[in-house]
């Protein structure tokens, strides 16, 4: 008899996992490799501004440009099942980087013929994240918005709601001072029942605040949180 893994296998293709799995490992290493620097501006941005967010200082923000900061492959894995569920068509991510969750998202609506909306500021994030996806067999089920979500995004919206095409799930991973900015621009092209799930919402419960009020006091939402890993906030649109 054969051991059970610890975890469910990859809901991914060859072509798609071989890639998946070698930028999660990369990221892994980053995150291990940049822990003691992290604390250390984390130190310097409390003594600097009393908050402990090191991400939105300047020198934090240089660090991060070549950092991935991926979610977990469990997580992307779910993130994938639930738009196959859905049958989703019309998927947006908020916080592309180097296009890792990007993969499990794409996979998802290639069967649908759907397609996935991202954003990221950095371009040349957007550039490596275009390669990997191409990479991984997934490129033409997904385009990425370069630059402000807050001008990238709403134009695109409208254009796909013209089409007939609410959005049907939204991955949120990103700077968390832009969550709930990006979840007010989303929430008018959003279909009843779609989804809206939300990295680190334990581990970053304090910043989320003014987030996760939205989702779960507004009455637009029915809202859960899943623990481990940070959390994930599952919100789902009435």
């Amino acid at each position: 008899m054969s051991k059970t893994q610890k975890t469910a296998p990859s809901p991914l293709d060859d072509r798609a996992r071989e890639v998946a799995d070698r930028l999660h490992r990369q990221n892994r290493r980053q995150l291990l490799g940049s822990a003691v620097p992290a604390l250390r501006e984390a130190v310097k941005a409390k003594v600097g501004t009393g908050q402990w967010d090191w991400t939105a200082t300047a020198s934090g923000k240089e660090m991060l440009q070549d950092k991935m900061v991926a979610i977990d492959p469990e997580k992307a894995a779910l993130c994938h099942l639930l738009c196959r569920s859905a049958a989703a068509r019309t998927v947006v991510e908020i916080g592309t980087s180097y296009g890792v969750s990007t993969i499990y998202l794409a996979a998802a609506v290639r069967e649908t013929g759907g397609l996935v909306i991202g954003t990221e500021h950095e371009a040349g994030k957007v550039a490596a994240a275009e390669r990997t996806l191409a990479e991984a067999g997934v490129g033409e089920y997904a385009e990425i918005l370069t630059g402000d979500l807050r001008e990238t995004l709403p134009p695109r919206l409208t254009e796909l709601e013209q089409q007939g095409r609410p959005v049907d799930f939204v991955l949120m991973d990103i700077w968390i001072p832009m969550a709930l900015p990006a979840l007010e621009i989303l929430t008018p092209h959003l279909r009843p029942g779609a989804l809206v799930v939300c990295d680190n919402v334990i581990s970053g419960a304090t910043d989320y605040a003014d987030y996760l009020e939205r989702v779960r006091s507004s009455g637009d939402f029915l809202s859960v949180t899943v623990p481990g890993q940070g959390g994930i906030e599952i919100s789902m649109k009435l």
